[in-house]
């Protein structure tokens, strides 16, 4: 359902095309119906470039890979130190997307402390505290702080898969922060993260996945503080490459500490299991979304390493997936109806089971 390209190499991936098709033939009440995803969150055309290159940026021409395979020529350069890409810049600066109000409408009513599931073959559409969402198809989710999870979900190793995109302690999301509290998100220091419980909700088998910017002290951490607070052992580095839609990336490559048009995700597995094989180096190209943590969907690019109808869980989730359970403050971010289009609605008689 999202993977439009796949090799040895890694996989090219489309957001867009997995969330329009988990809500094909959904519930809402009697009736039968599809949901779009508002497209414009993913229309990135251009690159994004800084003031600085900008100024510059006549004497510069463009250049574009336009095949699937392209994308995967240059973005192997990654694994040669991080660095690379003659190319010169385009004359384009990235459109920014003016979705503000319709995100500040799907987050007008914070939702917390609230527990919701739906246990259905069904995706449903349904009303929570005076609000409609869709919900995907046997979904779970906890609507708490992270620092509650011991409390509200059972510990028992239960998990094949957990991914987790921190809210990591960034100085420039800070100084948004203190300009409108309503920019950033809450930002956790590392060893915060590292108290939790992730260690009992990992089966033996089970493999961890954490999302990561190119930090050197957010990568150190990971390996030297949460993976072995967690029971887990470091396994592989994959890297999530942003494109344009003509398949440029986002920005160009820079030397550290500047920014680059990739974010990395680091797989452990638990440290008495050793069977686990995980190769290194994997690439997941994508055109990202235009809102800050909106992450592609891993479940088919994990499913060959994780054993057949896996048990799920996503720490910090900001959207719902089919079969997962999620956990998160803002949960329900992307799930609001306002945010999609009704494509096709036929009148029937439909069973479900939702409980919010």
């Amino acid at each position: 359902m999202s993977l439009t390209f796949a090799t040895e190499d890694g996989w090219i991936v489309s957001h867009l095309n997995y969330m329009n098709n988990i809500y094909k033939n959904i519930a809402d009440g009697s009736a039968l119906c599809s949901l779009e995803f508002n497209s414009e969150f993913f229309d990135i055309n251009t690159k994004y470039l800084r003031q600085n290159q900008i100024r510059n940026v006549d004497s510069c021409s463009s250049s574009s890979s336009s095949s699937s395979s392209s994308s995967f020529s240059f973005t192997r350069n990654i694994e040669n130190n991080g660095k690379t890409s003659n190319k010169k810049d385009s004359k384009i600066r990235k459109r920014k997307l003016d979705l503000t109000k319709e995100l500040s409408h799907a987050d007008s009513e914070q939702v917390e402390n609230l527990y919701g599931c739906n246990k259905s073959e069904r995706a449903v559409i349904s009303a929570t505290r005076n609000e409609r969402y869709v919900f995907p198809e046997r979904c779970s989710f906890y609507c708490y702080d992270v620092r509650q999870i011991a409390n509200k979900m059972e510990m028992a190793n239960q998990f094949d898969f957990i991914l987790l995109d921190p809210p990591w302690w960034n100085k420039s999301i800070r100084r948004k922060k203190n300009k409108c509290a309503g920019a950033s998100y809450t930002m956790m220091y590392n060893e915060e993260l590292a108290k939790i419980p992730i260690a009992k909700l990992l089966s033996s088998n089970g493999i961890v996945a954490v999302w990561c910017t190119n930090a050197p002290s957010h990568l150190r951490s990971i390996s030297d503080e949460m993976f072995p607070a967690w029971g887990v052992s470091y396994r592989a580095k994959w890297y999530w490459v942003k494109v344009t839609s003509s398949g440029e990336t986002v920005c160009d490559f820079n030397p550290p500490p500047g920014k680059q048009p990739y974010e990395l995700l680091l797989l452990g597995s638990v440290s008495s299991n050793t069977s686990i094989d995980i190769p290194n180096g994997k690439l997941l190209v994508s055109v990202p979304s235009a809102v800050h943590s909106h992450k592609p969907p891993l479940t088919e690019v994990i499913k060959s390493y994780l054993p057949r109808d896996p048990n799920c869980l996503e720490i910090f989730a900001r959207y719902l997936l089919p079969g997962w359970t999620s956990w998160g403050l803002e949960v329900l971010k992307f799930q609001h109806l306002s945010l999609y289009s009704i494509v096709h609605e036929t009148t029937s008689e439909v069973e479900t089971n939702s409980n919010t």
